[in-house]
């Protein structure tokens, strides 16, 4: 089943062409990889097909609705079903922890109990590793527990797309082995994941199909194991 239909996609900012009539599709339950040099395009790209930016030309449809003609509550379906991590992970900095967890909680399921919040938030940080306060503030946190809080907020509302952008950078070891973890089986429960890294254990772990994104342009090949060992 396609899942994304990315069709004569251009990004133009500055009047510099970042993304140039990149077309491709995505499939429900796939894992797929957005690699290449920096300055070519990926996150761009990424976060065209999340629906984050607006192409200059082109469209991308999700279940074949264009994301950009959605009506308000097929835009609301469409957040609460794909959901992304940032690089810079981009909390909100004059919120609370437990603040910007929750907030996709009261937009996406604005009748959930505050005690369905409470369990829910702590279920979603214990399986992302972090076990300290909530109350505090993203500028508390070292650069790893703000991207463990960045996996925690776009997890929580339990969605089936998860687009990643380096998302086990700033990370220990033992942190990245429990996101990876984390990930295999949100993969193994048939969802679908797009993502960006340069660490190459994380490639290793997750091949599929490969965009190798440059100069705005985009060649797709499935991911060979052994290229990454």
């Amino acid at each position: 089943m396609i899942l994304f239909k990315v069709q004569n996609v251009s990004f133009v900012s500055q009047q510099h062409t970042i993304v140039n009539n990149v077309s491709f599709e995505i499939e429900k339950g796939s894992i797929n990889e957005f690699h290449g040099p920096s300055g070519g395009g990926k996150s761009t790209l990424l976060k065209l097909t999340a629906g984050i930016l607006i192409p200059t030309q082109g469209s991308v449809l999700y279940n074949n609705k264009d994301i950009q003609t959605m009506t308000r509550s097929e835009d609301l379906h469409f957040r609460k079903e794909c959901s992304f991590v940032f690089q810079d992970s981009a909390l909100w900095a004059n919120q609370t922890i437990l603040q910007n967890i929750q907030l996709p909680l009261q937009i996406h399921f604005p009748k959930m109990s505050a005690g369905e919040r409470s369990e829910r938030i702590n279920a979603v940080c214990a399986k992302v590793g972090y076990d300290k306060d909530l109350n505090v503030r993203p500028s508390d946190l070292s650069a790893g527990e703000q991207k463990k809080i960045a996996l925690a907020r776009a997890l929580v509302s339990e969605p089936q797309t998860l687009f990643l952008d380096e998302c086990t950078s700033s990370l220990d070891d033992g942190s990245a082995k429990v996101v990876t973890h984390l990930l295999h089986q949100y993969v193994s429960d048939g969802n679908t994941i797009v993502y960006i890294s340069h660490n190459e254990k994380f490639r290793w772990e997750f091949p599929g199909l490969l965009f190798e994104v440059n100069n705005g342009q985009v060649q797709e090949k499935a991911i060979d194991i052994d290229d990454l060992r």
